[in-house]
């Protein structure tokens, strides 16, 4: 692919990698830096020595720390005192005898001694601790006591509208991101990807997804075929055996693997490249990866919910009429069956335009058009254009 379109012509990609190799490479330089201490918390068989290796001290001074910090510290089952007294089991004092020695040292002593004196005031402050002591923090996704290094890492990856490569230099508007698990196959991310060719109908069999369910991805030189139905074609070996009737063109030497043995960990691919995915015989999707990172405790942790569609297009309003394009116009018009109704371009031709002409929307026949989507380089010469 890369022979095709050289790389010279898109300087924002990145350097070829394999996934695996380096995210095994990543992971080793994190354990021996960020993540030196994980190693040595495996080691540790009860949750005080691991507290005592995070904290850096010894188990002893981890012991006695914990002793000193026991919640059995605030107890005192022979006499039962208010919560904000300050109780150390091994001294014997009355509750007001500890109040006047803390007030010795402690300003918030000498504050509470105050306010003991106006029980009012004393009920309120209670109150207010009680409402103070309500936690506010948002659970995490997935809450550890423990820092470990993740075994998982993730691919961005958008999908961009049907194109044809006639089509040049057009901008072509994208479909979907997805967020894959580099321990999932091909065919996992193949079945999340839609198309709003997908349902075009074949007569009154059904859509055409139903009928020809062969697909192609092609990354770097290598073709990844859908193999998991016998009738399904090998777009790769059609495409090959093509390249070999035309030496001219220089295209080749090409691989041929079963998407369905292959994990999203084995390719090699550069960020930003733009690859093919291929399905219904000649509808092509540009495909690229935005990103690659290890997950995160932000991530949503159930591997069954990927590949995670992360953004998706609007959903394609078919056609009123033919059913089989997406809807260009809204219209209202007494002669139709139902009102509103949606329209495509071509369909809307037919119904309205005379000698040429389609004539201005009026009170009998209302009408207007549906804004399009886009794309990114519409989107950047209209900030141009308002900033001029």
């Amino acid at each position: 692919m890369e022979e095709t379109y050289p790389v010279e012509s898109y300087p924002y990609v990145s350097q070829s990698f394999k996934c695996n190799d380096y995210f095994v490479e990543y992971k080793k330089v994190l354990s021996e830096t960020l993540y030196k201490q994980e190693a040595e918390l495996e080691t540790k068989s009860t949750t005080l020595e691991k507290i005592a290796c995070m904290m850096g001290i010894s188990l002893s001074e981890c012991t006695d720390l914990e002793q000193k910090c026991s919640i059995l510290q605030l107890e005192n089952v022979n006499d039962p005192v208010d919560p904000l007294e300050l109780k150390l089991r091994s001294e014997a004092m009355s509750a007001d005898d500890k109040l006047e020695k803390a007030t010795r040292t402690l300003a918030t002593a000498v504050e509470l001694k105050a306010i003991k004196a106006h029980p009012l005031q004393y009920e309120k402050k209670l109150r207010d601790l009680k409402k103070m002591s309500i936690p506010t923090f948002k659970q995490e996704p997935n809450p550890s006591s423990e820092v470990k290094l993740p075994k998982e890492f993730v691919m961005i990856a958008r999908v961009f509208r049907p194109f044809r490569s006639h089509m040049g230099s057009h901008t072509v508007a994208h479909a979907q991101d997805f967020m894959l698990l580099g321990s999932q196959n091909l065919v996992d991310f193949r079945d999340k990807i839609k198309c709003m060719n997908d349902d075009l109908p074949v007569g009154e069999a059904g859509p055409i997804k139903d009928h020809i369910k062969s697909g192609m991805f092609f990354f770097g030189n290598t073709f990844y075929y859908d193999g998991r139905v016998l009738t399904n074609i090998n777009y790769g070996e059609v495409i090959e055996r093509w390249a070999k009737e035309k030496p001219e063109m220089k295209l080749g030497p090409f691989e041929n693997r079963d998407m369905a043995e292959c994990k999203i960990a084995d390719l090699e691919i550069r960020l930003g490249f733009p690859y093919v995915f291929m399905h219904l015989g000649s509808c092509e999707h540009l495909v690229t990866f935005l990103d690659a990172r290890l997950m995160d405790p932000e991530d949503l942790q159930n591997p069954d919910e990927y590949p995670l569609v992360v953004e998706t297009e609007n959903e394609v309003m078919y056609c009123f009429a033919c059913d089989v394009h997406d809807s260009s116009y809204y219209v209202d018009d007494d002669q139709m069956p139902t009102k509103p109704v949606n329209l495509c371009e071509q369909c809307f031709e037919v119904f309205y335009k005379r000698n040429g002409v389609i004539p201005p929307s009026t009170e009998e026949v209302y009408y207007c058009k549906f804004p399009g989507k886009a794309t990114i380089d519409e989107k950047s010469e209209e900030v141009l254009e308002s900033s001029d």
